[in-house]
Parts: C-alpha cells; structure tokens; sequence
C-alpha cells in the first residue's frame, strides 16, 4: 500500500507544476467583437484558407 501512495505523489507532484505553468502561459485572444459580438476569426475551418 506505500508503494502505491508513493506512485500517486510523485504523479501528482509532476502534473500539478505542470498543470500550473500551463495556466499561466496560457493566452486568451478576444474572439469575439466587445461592440457587436461579432466574430473576429473565421468560424469554420474552410474559411481559415
């Protein structure tokens, strides 16, 4: 049963930094228009072209 606690610490110490450094790097762009609600991207992937 030690072992298997020891597992889960060492996986849950290295996703939870992981997952944090993640959520910082991450950026939003604004998809949308904060006027009208417009979509600034392309909606479909065809359109991306």
């Amino acid at each position: 049963m030690f072992v298997v606690s020891e597992i889960l610490s060492v996986v849950f110490g290295g996703l939870v930094p992981g997952f944090l450094l993640g959520l910082l790097a991450f950026r939003v762009k604004s998809r949308w228009c904060p006027r009208c609600g417009a979509y600034t991207e392309p909606v479909h992937d065809a359109d991306r072209r």
